[in-house]
């Protein structure tokens, strides 16, 4: 599992965080449909990886990023100050996320 925390799920953090930032520009209505798949996804992938530690408010956040930007049932704000509020804290998020991902992998090796 770490190979696949190290190789597959800090990457796509540190995208999700990238593109979540670029997002605060007026793009096409196109780029935020993927936004939001690229987004819910990761969400879910760091659920399913932070659920074995039982960290529960690392669940809680997670959850409702991948709620809100979930491609299925999309949450329209009609505001883009809100969502270039909303990116720009899911962006520090998934790196803070990254980061320690790729720090913890670090002290296992050692």
């Amino acid at each position: 599992m770490e190979n696949v925390r190290k190789n597959i799920i800090v990457p796509l953090s540190f995208i999700a965080a990238i593109m979540l930032t670029i997002g605060c520009i007026n793009l096409p209505i196109g780029y935020y449909t993927f936004l939001r798949i690229v987004v819910c996804s990761v969400a879910v992938m760091l659920i399913i990886d932070v659920a074995k530690s039982n960290v529960n408010y690392k669940l809680i956040i997670n959850g409702l990023i991948a709620i809100l930007f979930n491609p299925f049932i999309p949450i329209y704000l009609h505001n883009k100050t809100a969502w270039m509020i909303i990116d720009i804290i899911a962006a520090v998020w998934f790196a803070i996320q990254g980061i320690g991902m790729l720090r913890n992998s670090n002290k296992q090796r050692q």
